[in-house]
């Protein structure tokens, strides 16, 4: 739990108010008097909100760079410290260190990632990011990856700290018969959901293979739909939609003996480790750095080639007990690093450090 006598006045400037981010905020909102301003999406419903929030709408200039229609530097002057999300196209934010006095925090990814390319792929702004990280107070990042990277840039090592990315998790007892592998997440062509269909196809004739279950929604739905059909799929591959209901999905991890992203490692990772579910994805998958949270044959597995997706799955059909065994380890690891308690204790210690420094 967060430990201060400190009742700092935060204001989180944010793109979106994320159903998993919401949380996170809360813990946050125990030990700051917190407000968080967003400018695109709507409030998430049927969860509980312990933050003041407030609307900031905007407009995109030349497709990339954001803009605030509210004054922002007049805005941030009511705060002790404004947590700043740190996409540095969003100018209003980023600038505000050079305009305002109030003590101002980015929180940030720190590298370049994406769908299509891998992370830290592209390094042709880190002087760019260097440039501003170096001008705020404190610099929060997902991972340890970025501290090592802008310390050995010349960004003061004290300043930096880690808010391990993470989401809120309901484990439900874990059943004593798993029997199925979960996909979850964003359905699109970049996270490999063809071949997993693919594999299921191909050795559905020669072993009891767990039933998929896929949650989400996405570009690649109705494709994936067509194709359960087409090829008479629908009793072993199910097809659930999205699913934001913490409850309801951890009835699915609860019968889970892994979660399978071929090509894609996102928060998915922590939600699945956080339900004592082990993660399979390759271990150059695209990932925002969760993929740094998996200890291949600990906690999930790293395949080393696409093709191993394959002999997982005839692993997990002869030997699920191993999974499940990977699974407490995995549910161990959530507990004692990564829950929204050690989130918001790394946004905390940046605040804290913001005030005094």
């Amino acid at each position: 739990m967060i430990e201060s006598s400190i009742k700092a006045k935060v204001l989180i400037l944010y793109n979106k108010l994320f159903h998993y981010r919401i949380p996170v905020w809360n813990v946050l909102a125990e030990k700051c008097d917190l407000t968080v301003g967003y400018s695109i999406g709507n409030i998430p419903s049927n969860l509980a909100i312990n933050f003041k929030i407030i609307f900031l709408p905007s407009y995109t200039l030349f497709n990339r760079f954001v803009i605030q229609k509210n004054n922002i530097r007049k805005l941030a002057k009511n705060y002790d410290v404004v947590i700043v999300y740190g996409d540095i196209a969003w100018l209003k934010y980023s600038t505000l260190p050079w305009f305002n006095h109030t003590k101002v925090v980015f929180h940030t990814l720190g590298v370049s990632a994406s769908y299509k390319k891998g992370y830290d792929q592209n390094t042709q702004w880190d002087i760019v990011r260097k440039f501003f990280y170096s001008k705020a107070n404190a610099l929060v990042f997902y991972t340890q990856y970025p501290i090592i990277k802008y310390e050995k840039m010349g960004i003061e090592r004290a300043k930096m700290f880690e808010a391990p990315n993470t989401v809120y998790v309901n484990p439900l007892k874990q059943s004593k018969n798993k029997n199925s592998i979960l996909m979850i997440g964003t359905l699109y062509k970049e996270k490999g959901v063809q071949k997993l269909l693919d594999a299921y196809l191909k050795l559905k004739d020669h072993y009891k293979l767990p039933v998929l279950e896929i949650i989400g929604d996405g570009p690649d739905y109705n494709l994936i739909k067509e194709w359960i059909l087409k090829y008479n799929m629908a009793e072993l591959i199910h097809l659930n939609g999205a699913i934001y209901d913490f409850n309801i999905k951890a009835k699915f991890f609860a019968s889970a003996l892994a979660c399978i992203s071929p090509t894609q490692a996102g928060l998915s990772v922590l939600e699945s480790m956080g339900n004592g579910v082990p993660f399979v994805t390759i271990k150059d998958a695209i990932t925002g750095g969760e993929i740094f949270n998996i200890h291949n044959g600990i906690d999930g597995i790293l395949m080393e080639s696409i093709s191993d997706l394959y002999n997982v799955l005839i692993e997990i059909s002869k030997n699920p007990q191993k999974y499940v065994s990977m699974g407490e380890k995995a549910l161990e690891y959530y507990k004692n690093n990564r829950t929204i308690y050690h989130m918001a204790d790394g946004l905390f210690n940046a605040v804290q450090y913001a005030m005094k420094n």
